[in-house]
């Protein structure tokens, strides 16, 4: 009910109050006195044809009253925008649509057309939506140190997978990407067939796919029944519990939108080796790898499990094989290693690995921008010369970084810190008192040819340095764009490789950002614009031709081929070699007669009208069929 129609009841109700007391005091309703008001609980009263048409006039009056919105708090922002299916491009409503900071959640109903409006105090949110059938995703940063499922992260969201909204001034499209899912169910037994209870399942799924609201993790009840709530893909399914090793057998799963996907699993014993780290002088080593042996040195390992912070571990395998293991936490040398006879049913329990009293191979000192210490970034090393190792290693509280078991020679190290910039540099082993310093940030300022309003995912890829590339961890910015143009803050100070995504295309780019500087880049996002296209097909001689096919194909992707569409449109060239047609931007061009054949590209430029010649080659010169590639010559007018 809205406010107009509150005020206008309010009315009715005070006429009727008003008619009513008046009754009683002057004895239409039965008066005041007793045997008056049992008459009046006796009778009805019959409201007048007249009254009756008063009341359904106020009433339509009442719905012709527009609706006002209430009114803001002061300091809110208005932040509206749609909710988008990212296979298909089409809305999704009656949906919830959740903005999550540090105070707290702020959420909206998406009305039947997608589109949502919320008001929320200034500051930076994680945007998602909530609902049964479809799902916020994001995309999982690289796992440093692997493990096992674990009951803490069932169904819990993962703020570092929603994209991050700031809500600085009342600000317009801003559309949230969502994927059409299942559901997969089912029941965990052991060898037996009894029913496990508390066991965690987690499906892991294409390409670091993983829902905002970690329904990719489960824990089963007593009957040993769980469910999983997936987007659509190929996902394999993994499992722990105290008392198992893991799944029977790998089991894979295919998830279709819309679907309920029932697989019952099977636990067995395994091998489970267990235990703490201790350092030389006895006391607790938390919080690192637990590396496994793949081949025969004493270089050739590989993080395959955690040391909890308290300087526990547990590793499990279903081989049953010879398996050798050592201890390796952050900032300290890896511990001497030890064999276990794995086979099923096998356990290992209060192992204890003890760590080395030796010194740094390499050590320094990672600072920010201000010279101030960076704590618990983690850096990378690659080998630049014959016989190195790759290797990752964390700062602590102060900035200060140690790497161990280096073999001697020239390093590639790298590092990045969110929200203070990246930094490289050759390092050697041994080396005493490296300093690496942050580049800084920066703000990206661009332009979208196609889309005059509305909103992207921007995602923060790496960072080239002129060797190699920085990894930076999962950033993914909701940027909005308003008269075609946008504009991002706080970015890394380097040339940045970065992923533009609207709807269902994707768009890389590179842009330079200086320290505290502005980097500028055009980015080709948004609707096919309509274009008519015209132009010359001409020979290898600049000689007009008469009467070449020319095809326009646009093909508009989508990851469900029954969404995909493809539009085609056909021309001929005339006595001149002119020939015109109706496109879009970014439609392949293809010109062809008697056999040959060239091409050319529309392209992306924000006008109505685009000249594209297309050159026809002959045959290349040693005979072969193989038409040569296009050559095309692109000139935009109004």
């Amino acid at each position: 009910m809205t406010r107009s129609r509150l005020v206008l009841s309010g009315v009715v109700v005070v006429a009727l109050l008003g008619l009513w007391w008046g009754g009683r005091a002057t004895g239409v309703l039965g008066g005041s006195n007793d045997a008056g008001e049992a008459a009046a609980t006796r009778s009805h009263r019959t409201i007048g044809r007249e009254f009756q048409d008063a009341l359904a006039t106020g009433r339509a009056r009442g719905a012709q009253i527009p609706w006002a919105a209430p009114q803001r708090l002061d300091g809110a922002v208005t932040i509206s925008g749609a909710v988008i299916d990212k296979q298909s491009g089409t809305p999704v409503g009656n949906v919830e649509v959740v903005f999550r900071s540090v105070a707290g959640e702020e959420t909206a109903m998406a009305k039947p057309d997608g589109t949502y409006r919320i008001d929320l105090p200034t500051g930076v949110y994680r945007a998602f939506v909530r609902d049964d059938t479809v799902l916020s995703v994001g995309q999982i940063d690289h796992v440093r140190l692997p493990n096992l499922p674990s009951v803490e992260t069932a169904g819990v969201p993962d703020e570092a997978l929603m994209p991050t909204v700031v809500a600085s001034h009342d600000t317009e499209h801003v559309d949230l990407s969502v994927l059409r899912g299942g559901v997969v169910s089912g029941r965990v037994v052991d060898r037996a067939g009894r029913p496990i209870k508390n066991a965690v399942l987690r499906a892991r799924g294409p390409d670091g796919v993983k829902p905002t609201l970690g329904t990719d993790v489960a824990e089963t009840d007593a009957t040993g029944m769980f469910e999983l709530r997936l987007p659509a893909g190929q996902y394999e399914l993994e499992a722990s519990h105290p008392r198992f090793a893991g799944l029977a057998e790998s089991s894979q799963i295919s998830v279709v939108a819309g679907d309920h996907v029932t697989a019952d699993l099977m636990l067995t014993a395994g091998c489970v080796i267990a235990g703490r780290v201790l350092a030389p002088g006895g006391q607790v080593a938390g919080d690192g790898a637990i590396e496994k042996q793949w081949g025969t040195g004493d270089l050739e390992f590989s993080p395959t499990g955690k040391i909890a912070s308290d300087g526990t571990f547990r590793w499990a395998t279903i081989e049953e094989t010879q398996i050798t293991l050592r201890a390796w936490p952050w900032k300290s040398p890896p511990s001497p290693s030890r064999s276990f006879a794995c086979r099923d049913g096998a356990r290992f329990d209060d192992v204890v690995f003890e760590l080395p009293d030796r010194s740094a191979d390499i050590e320094g000192i990672l600072v920010d921008a201000s010279g101030a210490g960076v704590a618990f970034a983690f850096i990378d090393l690659a080998p630049l010369d014959p016989g190195g190792i790759s290797q990752q290693e964390r700062t602590d509280a102060d900035g200060k970084w140690s790497v161990f078991h280096m073999p001697a020679g020239r390093y590639h190290l790298t590092a990045h810190a969110p929200g203070r910039g990246v930094v490289a540099a050759t390092v050697h082993s041994p080396q005493a008192a490296v300093r690496l310093a942050l580049g800084g940030t920066g703000r990206i300022e661009g332009t979208t040819a196609l889309l005059a309003n509305g909103s992207f995912e921007l995602r923060l890829v790496s960072c080239a340095d002129g060797t190699a590339m920085v990894a930076i961890p999962e950033d993914r910015r909701l940027v909005t764009v308003t008269g075609g143009r946008f504009a991002l803050d706080n970015v890394p100070a380097c040339d940045l490789h970065v992923i533009a995504s609207w709807q269902r295309r994707t768009e890389p780019s590179q842009v330079t950002v200086p320290a505290n500087g502005v980097g500028h880049v055009e980015l080709s996002l948004g609707p096919a614009r309509a274009k008519q296209v015209h132009g010359v097909v001409r020979d290898d001689a600049g000689r007009p031709i008469e009467g070449a096919d020319v095809t326009a194909v646009l093909e508009d992707d989508a990851a469900d081929e029954a969404i995909a569409k493809v539009y085609v449109a056909t021309a001929v060239s005339d006595a001149t070699g002119r020939f015109s047609i109706d496109t879009f931007s970014g439609a392949s061009l293809t010109a062809s007669t008697m056999g040959r054949a060239g091409f050319a590209a529309v392209g992306m430029a924000n006008v109505d009208r685009e000249q594209v010649d297309i050159v026809i080659h002959d045959h290349r010169d040693d005979g072969s069929d193989e038409d040569l590639v296009d050559e095309l010559d692109l000139d935009s007018v109004d």
